[in-house]
């Protein structure tokens, strides 16, 4: 896979959208993806990890909840899901977790990972949401130009 890098923003109308998003984004990552989520408390970072899970096959069984206090949840599916959160700790703490070799078989989605710019790999998706008011959300995403390219394609040029 290339590393060179692509944005995209997408405007969000709500949570359906924020979903559909993350679905988007998790039929198309392989094992060994990082998804980086970024934005301030309530932005939605728990909610597109929601859809991230769905679109990697994980059972809508499992309650997909942020583990800020378990640090990393693991979800089966098509393709595992490993789901960390590092609110509530700094980048040496976060380190010493190892997520990228815990999750290394899998996909890791990693919420409040501006606390630890460090440890991610240049292959990483990164994902800020920015609230807008009414549910509605700012999506800027980056990371390496197929991806990015082949999430465009499965949006459309439609708004969601």
């Amino acid at each position: 896979m290339s590393l060179e890098r692509a944005r995209l923003t997408r405007h969000l109308k709500g949570e359906e959208a924020t979903l559909a998003l993350g679905a988007a984004l998790g039929r198309l990552l392989a094992p060994g993806a990082v998804v980086l989520l970024t934005g301030r408390l309530g932005a939605g970072k728990t909610v597109l990890a929601r859809g991230l899970a769905s679109g990697l096959g994980v059972s809508g069984d499992y309650a997909i909840v942020s583990p800020t206090f378990t640090l990393l949840n693991q979800y089966p599916g098509r393709i595992e899901f490993f789901h960390a959160d590092l609110y509530r700790l700094g980048g040496g703490e976060a380190a010493e977790l190892e997520l990228l070799e815990e999750a290394a078989a899998g996909v890791l989605a990693v919420e409040w990972a501006e606390r630890a710019p460090e440890l991610w790999p240049p292959h990483a998706v990164r994902v800020e949401l920015v609230d807008q008011g009414r549910g509605a959300r700012l999506a800027q995403i980056s990371g390496p130009k197929e991806i990015i390219s082949n999430l465009e394609q499965a949006l459309g040029r439609e708004e969601i």
